[in-house]
């Protein structure tokens, strides 16, 4: 049967070829693929980022023993150093009794001989800037000057009792000489410092001798 479109030429429907909606799909898959592609790269580092994360936190957890390890030797460290700033004050302070007494021994004259050497502690009375409840200077309000008040502080003295006997045919005075020998001496007059002194005649078995005790305080 013959068919005749008597529409124009303007209305007739046009043919249009089927390549431009392939090229637009071939376009639109070759897209998805390369986002396809990329979530995947994205997806293996993300994986990748995920075993070093596991790793660095089990080398993490290996490594605490280790940490604690070197935070325990750090603070016996600091403990150790404390220890031995602490002994170190304390060999500086010591005074070395052998050595002093060696030391009086050689500053003593002849005809002297020792009956006691001992340490005591007698109370002394100091003047000091007065302290107020929170530990700082207390200012006089009459004076406008740091405070002072006596207190009662405890000293160290070296006592040191003996017998001489005195040569009176020259004249020398040996206890005289002994209380010269240990004030003028540099080593001796720098740690120790001739505080009081008793002397007495009196007789040791029938001999006339002179009793002396010498009070030094201990610098």
């Amino acid at each position: 049967m013959i068919r005749i479109n008597l529409l124009p030429h303007a209305l007739r429907p046009v043919k249009r070829s089927a390549l431009p909606h392939i090229l637009s799909l071939a376009v639109l898959l070759l897209v998805l693929a390369g986002l396809v592609a990329l979530f995947m790269g994205e997806l293996g580092t993300y994986a990748a980022e995920g075993r070093n994360l596991k790793k660095a936190k089990d080398d993490l957890a290996a490594l605490e023993s280790v940490v604690e390890e070197h935070n325990n030797l750090s603070q016996k460290k600091v403990q150790l150093q404390d220890k031995i700033e602490t002994i170190q004050k304390i060999l500086a302070d010591r005074t070395l009794w052998s050595e002093w007494l060696h030391q009086l021994a050689s500053l003593t004259p002849p005809n002297i001989w020792y009956s006691r050497v001992r340490l005591l502690t007698r109370k002394f009375q100091e003047e000091r800037q007065k302290l107020d409840k929170k530990g700082q200077p207390e200012i006089d309000p009459k004076t406008n000057r740091p405070a002072m008040e006596r207190v009662s502080v405890d000293r160290s003295i070296f006592e040191v009792t003996g017998y001489a006997v005195e040569d009176d045919e020259t004249g020398e005075k040996n206890v005289s000489k002994l209380a010269d020998a240990t004030s003028v001496d540099p080593k001796f007059s720098e740690k120790f410092t001739l505080y009081t002194s008793k002397i007495e005649d009196t007789d040791f078995e029938g001999f006339a001798v002179r009793k002396f005790t010498f009070e030094y305080q201990i610098r």
